[in-house]
């Protein structure tokens, strides 16, 4: 079950007129009980926190995000992590999307975030939030040739830390040193697949893996695909599918993922969303705005490959302690 933190007080600003839009409904097909998707599963300090946009609402229209917390991938706490309403540069428009986390060699955290089709930062001292929005935001709408959505991370070997983000057209950055800029000079882009979003990057024993998700949200049909490469600049293999609809189980929309590695181990996990859960076949809300993320375990294939991840109703226990 999903415990709920309360935080202090944060905004010092008048919000009044802004929007709040938040679906707490209770939901029984997925560890985390609630309406949640474009998962960031990440781990630090010997515990998972899924950053995630907490879903439900329709046209994707919530403007909060939570941290979530768990020991296992099962049992997980929630913390408030950022609402829009104390985002200076937001103006109402569009929902909260698609958060991504990185941590600083400082130490501190920044987190990503979508507000009105721009990409935003906010700083935190610790992975729990709450996190406090920078002025202006990271990526500014109508830029880079893309639906300036869905930021990823990636940490290179020699720990250059980059941004990712794009719909349409994927692009990739190195990062200031402070998380909070890049130099656009630097900035590359390509079109992976029949790529649509949600890119993400992940590295083993010198083999570059991207993979993104296909389709749009609203089709039963979104799925993951993936590449590998020598390099981040490519050349990348055709693609091959990694995360697909299992229609003989009613899983649909099996989409916007990202993976994480369990530290001092060769283990991988994929966390990943879905339309809720409903066993008659596709229900109502299947509408891509009312989604559920769910964990499964990612295999490394000896010849490099990955094996194709098998969408099950449930979801995967994996405790870290």
């Amino acid at each position: 079950m999903t415990t709920v933190i309360q935080p202090p007080a944060l905004r010092d600003r008048d919000f009044r007129s802004l929007p709040h839009r938040v679906n707490n409904a209770w939901i029984d097909t997925n560890p985390l009980h609630r309406y949640c998707a474009d998962p960031n599963l990440a781990i630090y300090d010997g515990k998972y926190f899924l950053y995630c946009t907490d879903d439900g609402v329709d046209e994707w229209g919530t403007t909060a995000f939570s941290v979530y917390v768990s020991d296992d991938l099962v049992t997980w706490e929630r913390y408030p992590a950022l609402d829009l309403r104390d985002v200076p540069w937001w103006n109402g428009e569009d929902g909260a999307w698609a958060p991504s986390v990185i941590q600083r060699a400082d130490g501190r955290y920044v987190f990503y975030f979508v507000a009105g089709s721009q990409i935003g930062a906010a700083v935190g001292a610790s992975p729990y939030g709450p996190f406090i929005p920078e002025p202006e935001p990271i990526v500014h709408k109508g830029t880079f040739d893309c639906h300036t959505i869905d930021p990823g991370t990636f940490i290179d070997t020699d720990g250059t830390r980059y941004l990712l983000w794009g719909n349409g057209r994927a692009w990739i950055a190195p990062l200031a040193e402070d998380c909070l800029s890049f130099d656009e000079t630097r900035a590359i882009s390509w079109i992976p697949g029949d790529f649509r979003e949600a890119i993400w990057l992940h590295e083993r024993n010198g083999i570059y893996y991207a993979s993104w998700s296909e389709n749009d949200a609203r089709d039963e049909g979104y799925c993951v695909k993936y590449a590998m490469a020598q390099s981040l600049q490519g050349t990348w293999s055709e693609p091959k599918p990694l995360i697909m609809p299992a229609v003989d189980r009613a899983l649909y929309a099996t989409g916007h993922h990202n993976i994480v590695n369990i530290p001092g181990t060769d283990e991988w996990i994929v966390a990943y969303h879905r339309f809720a859960y409903d066993p008659s076949g596709r229900w109502a809300g299947g509408d891509g705005c009312h989604r559920e993320t769910v964990f499964a375990p990612l295999v490394h294939n000896v010849d490099g490959t990955l094996e194709q991840v098998r969408p099950e109703v449930g979801s995967y226990y994996r405790p870290l302690r």
